[in-house]
């Protein structure tokens, strides 16, 4: 692939992910599963984490999270919602989630969509719209990266954004599920 269109991502939401495995939502003769099954370039990022700040491919989150579901949940891809939740969690930091939590749900949604293209390169781009008092829907379009338990994993990403403002019942669910060219709508009620 062409290094300048190749998808990328921040380093900081893999080192989240790759923590909140780690810690708590597998044990470690599973982790250890899922290692063995990583790229030598994934693996390598777990042995050594990148800087948050630095830029990898979008096949290091590719290739961890489907192996997660593969190796460390026995395909069961609800799992990956609730990765994907406690990653978005741990990747706020503190200062961030103090702030969070006076801020309006559709508020958080709409910046967090806009936020998209500061922690991703050539990887499509969202968009959120309010369609109620205590409901938005939030599009992908032309997401290039897109892998097995992805869209989980980016329902469990929507549903923290919701409870990080304090509304601990968010409900997320794919209006229109994912297709092949990268392009999904998700529905978020906090009611």
């Amino acid at each position: 692939m062409d290094e300048s269109t190749r998808p990328l991502a921040k380093a900081a939401g893999f080192n989240s992910l790759v923590a909140v495995l780690r810690d708590g939502m597998l044990d470690a003769d599973h982790f250890a599963a899922v290692v063995r099954h990583l790229a030598r370039e994934t693996a390598e990022a777990i042995r050594t984490p990148p800087l948050s700040v630095s830029w990898i491919p979008c096949e290091r989150y590719a290739d961890l999270v489907s192996n997660a579901l593969t190796h460390g949940f026995d395909g069961v891809e609800p799992q990956l919602i609730e990765m994907g939740r406690r990653a978005f969690l741990h990747d706020l930091k503190t200062l961030y989630r103090v702030f969070i939590r006076f801020l309006a749900p559709a508020f958080v949604i709409e910046r967090g969509t806009k936020l998209w293209l500061t922690y991703n390169r050539n990887n499509g781009m969202l968009s959120a719209r309010r369609i109620g008092d205590r409901c938005a829907q939030v599009s992908y379009e032309k997401i290039a990266a897109v892998y097995p338990g992805f869209w989980s994993y980016q329902r469990g990403c929507l549903m923290a954004a919701v409870q990080a403002t304090g509304y601990v019942k968010a409900n997320v669910v794919a209006t229109r599920p994912g297709d092949a060219d990268g392009n999904a709508l998700f529905t978020i009620d906090w009611s």
